[in-house]
């Protein structure tokens, strides 16, 4: 199924992402979608969101990242209309901690996040 038929559902309207399509350096925004389709050349780094659920309308299937541990931000990429790429094939969906970590030494960090596949109803 293409990229038209995709829709991401999770906890995204009001919070903070930085648009890396904006500038030379990205620009902070607020989202206001519940649901994000995509329909632009796309990369941003949602804030708070940890809990995307990709959804495939035209499958009928729909997969769930699931954040337990480190892991608070996501990363939602696609290079829509560039058909060297297969834009049309994949959107890119990472679990990320936009904020540094800081360590000390000897300590460690962990993020673990695991995807559970479903049929959409």
């Amino acid at each position: 199924s293409g990229i038209d038929q995709l829709e991401i559902a999770g906890s995204f309207e009001g919070k903070e992402f930085l648009n890396k399509m904006v500038g030379d350096e990205g620009e902070m925004q607020t989202e206001d979608r519940s649901v994000i389709t995509i329909g632009e050349e796309y990369d941003r780094v949602y804030k708070g969101v940890n809990d995307p659920v990709l959804k495939d309308a035209g499958t009928g299937k729909s997969l769930a990242v699931i954040n337990s541990e480190g892991w608070e931000d996501t990363v939602l990429w696609n290079p829509y209309g560039d058909e060297g790429m297969g834009y049309n094939n994949f959107v890119c969906v990472e679990s990320v901690k936009f904020d540094p970590v800081s360590l000390a030494g000897g300590a460690s960090w962990t993020g673990t996040m695991a995807l559970k596949p479903s049929k959409t109803e």
